[in-house]
């Protein structure tokens, strides 16, 4: 899934590229070496998203992200 279908979520321009990364099955030292970010960010990250998105886990935020561009 490409960032540009994730853009009406409404999340930062960050926030949508480490969404992007968790639904292609990055794990968080993953998506901090692919991004240039310590882990720990990109689970700030992911914090964020899970809060805007009104989930509590990346399955979860998959599976709304998914849904929505259906």
């Amino acid at each position: 899934m490409q960032t540009t279908e994730l853009a009406h979520l409404g999340l930062s321009p960050r926030e949508t590229e480490v969404l992007g990364w968790v639904i292609q099955g990055k794990t968080n030292p993953e998506i901090g070496a692919i991004l240039g970010i310590s882990h720990r960010t990109a689970q700030k990250h992911l914090e964020r998203i899970y809060t805007r998105l009104g989930v509590e886990n990346r399955h979860a935020a998959i599976r709304v992200a998914i849904a929505t561009n259906r």
